[in-house]
């Protein structure tokens, strides 16, 4: 079943980095593809959404399925119709784009039928594998996993209860994915450690498991539970919510996450492998996103510096471990040697695309903004350049991995079904 999820992350991988191009080159000045506000801002919310939702929550689906394998009759069609809904409303010019942070939508039907029906496939497939007493074993992080990827869902309900329109809809949607959104990047960065491991094991067949990680995946469970302060404040305006959620960030998945880079970096053998490139190329960009946020930010473009590192950090780890998951089922990966430098194409190009993001936040260069009118000191123009080309050896490096990976998955597939 995990060759299922694994195919729809590859699709919503792909749609990602179309709808990611088109935003990109709209925004390069030498460029200026698109002319028209109404696709960008449709545009921006399909990257978003697929890049940082469907792909990521796709992959951990695929990755539970390949730990504890369970046949369910539900989420399979559940998660597949709710992504076709989720393209569909972001292709069509119907409805008004809402460009909160952590969940932005289209406020139309469409997208909301999507997005019910994805989050309820992946609610019942963490519902189905959460054991409690696995929590408090030495080996607990999957089952965190679980109960993070639960929380992020079950917790919109009480959002969707708690949440005002004071503001307009735009802020009502603020209100509404705070915890959830937050929640979410529990989620990944677990199944991002998680991914770490699983590199290092294929580097050099160490399987790390003791006292101090274990106590490190409850810090950051433990962490999260202040960010209920949302559904008693208003998370928007209120400062205890912003700064609950500051130190939740910052020390609840910080301390966690450098000890499990400690041990890690302890035990990493240098060689030439896919396991080597992806881990190291991983922490590099999680790392530089996250020094960005502990630096301060504004909100200006410093901000999609920031989540484009950490989330392309867990996106580069995810990539990796796919030509594992291919090679152990199918024994082989096609085009293997240009495999192998996938991981060092796509961080490179996210490098250049994050430093051209925070050079030009630095000069006050807003986000979520169509047009060039707030260009005032010639700088800027080669920062956003900068980013253009980021973005586009970035999707190089996408469209590389999406290539050998789809390629594999379909001959692999019908090698199994030839009598």
């Amino acid at each position: 079943m995990y060759l299922f999820y694994l195919s729809l992350s590859l699709l919503s991988l792909l749609l990602a980095g179309l709808f990611g191009l088109l935003i990109a080159l709209s925004r390069t000045p030498v460029v200026s593809l698109l002319n028209s506000p109404q696709l960008f801002y449709h545009f921006l919310v399909g990257h978003v959404t697929f890049s940082i939702t469907v792909w990521l929550m796709s992959f951990t689906l695929a990755y539970w399925h390949y730990k504890k394998g369970r046949r369910e009759r539900v989420a399979p069609p559940a998660t597949l119709l709710g992504a076709l809904l989720l393209s569909l409303s972001c292709l069509l010019p119907y409805g008004e784009p809402q460009l909160n942070n952590y969940i932005p939508v289209v406020d139309n039907p469409i997208f909301y039928a999507g997005l019910f029906l994805f989050f309820l496939g992946f609610l019942v497939e963490a519902l189905k594998r959460l054991n409690f007493k696995e929590i408090f074993s030495e080996n607990n992080l999957l089952a965190v996993s679980f109960v993070f990827g639960i929380l992020a869902i079950i917790t919109v309900l009480p959002s969707l209860l708690t949440a005002t329109d004071e503001g307009g809809k735009k802020v009502f949607f603020e209100r509404l994915f705070w915890i959830p959104g937050h929640l979410q990047q529990f989620l990944y960065t677990s199944t991002m450690l998680l991914i770490w491991h699983e590199l290092l094991k294929r580097n050099s067949g160490v399987s790390l498991s003791n006292p101090i990680l274990s106590t490190g995946n409850l810090f950051m469970l433990f962490m999260s539970f202040p960010l209920f302060v949302g559904f008693f404040a208003d998370p928007v305006s209120d400062k205890l919510a912003h700064k609950t959620a500051v130190v939740s960030f910052g020390v609840g998945l910080g301390v966690p996450v450098l000890i499990h880079t400690f041990y890690i970096l302890k035990h990493i053998k240098p060689n030439l492998s896919v396991s080597t490139f992806a881990l190291l190329s991983s922490m590099l960009i999680y790392y530089m996103g996250e020094i960005i946020a502990y630096g301060g930010m504004q909100s200006d473009l410093r901000i999609p510096a920031h989540y484009h590192g950490v989330v392309s950090g867990v996106s580069i780890a995810f990539m990796g471990f796919t030509y594992y998951m291919l090679k152990e089922r199918f024994g082989f990966v096609v085009w293997e040697r240009l495999a192998k430098l996938q991981p060092l194409v796509f961080s490179a190009g996210i490098g250049f695309l994050v430093l051209g993001f925070y050079l030009a936040g630095r000069f006050g260069v807003p986000r979520k903004t169509y047009g060039f009118e707030y260009i005032q000191d010639a700088s800027v123009l080669l920062f956003l350049n900068l980013m253009g080309l980021g973005a586009v050896m970035s999707v190089f490096g996408g469209m590389l991995f999406l290539t050998y990976a789809g390629k594999t998955l379909i001959m692999g597939m019908r090698h199994e079904r030839a009598p």
